[in-house]
């Protein structure tokens, strides 16, 4: 049995434009480990800079639906992106964006139509970066134990309680987070979407 894999020429043909735009558009440098804060912060600018590019060719988050800023590419297409900017040693999106790879498809799957036109395009395109704020004390990242409350008042949710330990706030325009709605329901029910 043969395992190796295999693309089809119109696959061979993306690969050649996604290396082609990579090797134009991959800042030199952009890899190394930063040897000192300034250095880290100019090495941060090049990968939002490199985000926003590939967020507006639809290639920061391929496999996201095309009309919220997404690619709506295949699996397929996707890998070969993945692969490609692999040889630069980085990763898609190019730094770990909480936002886009948790919160967004949280967004995609349970928001409104009027959140996911709000938020959606605007991650998905690299026009900001997102962070989570889960941990708490004494929850750590155990999302059944987390005690911060949203309470509706009127039209908005007023929050109560503590967050700890936000990692990657640094460049972050967004921050996102996980509140009880309701104090008294159950901590580890399944939502089955009906």
């Amino acid at each position: 049995m043969d395992f190796e894999v295999t693309y089809t020429e119109e696959q061979q043909r993306f690969r050649e434009e996604v290396r082609a735009w990579f090797t134009s558009n991959v800042p030199p440098g952009i890899t190394r480990t930063p040897s000192s804060p300034e250095d880290s912060w100019l090495n941060y600018q090049q990968r939002r800079d490199l985000d926003r590019k590939l967020g507006d060719k639809g290639w920061l988050f391929p496999l996201a639906p095309k009309e919220y800023g997404g690619g709506g590419l295949d699996v397929d297409h996707a890998i070969i992106l993945e692969e490609e900017i692999d040889r630069f040693d980085l990763s898609l999106p190019p730094f770990y964006n909480s936002g886009g790879m948790l919160g967004a498809p949280s967004i995609l799957v349970w928001g409104s139509e009027d959140q996911k036109k709000a938020f959606l395009p605007k991650i998905y395109r690299g026009d900001v970066r997102t962070w989570q704020l889960l941990s708490e004390p004494g929850a750590g990242s155990d999302l059944a134990g987390v005690k911060m409350r949203a309470i509706r008042q009127g039209d908005e949710y007023v929050l109560n309680g503590q967050k700890v330990f936000i990692g990657s706030a640094n460049g972050t325009d967004w921050m996102w987070t996980l509140a009880v709605t309701d104090p008294n329901g159950e901590r580890h029910r399944i939502l089955d979407g009906s």
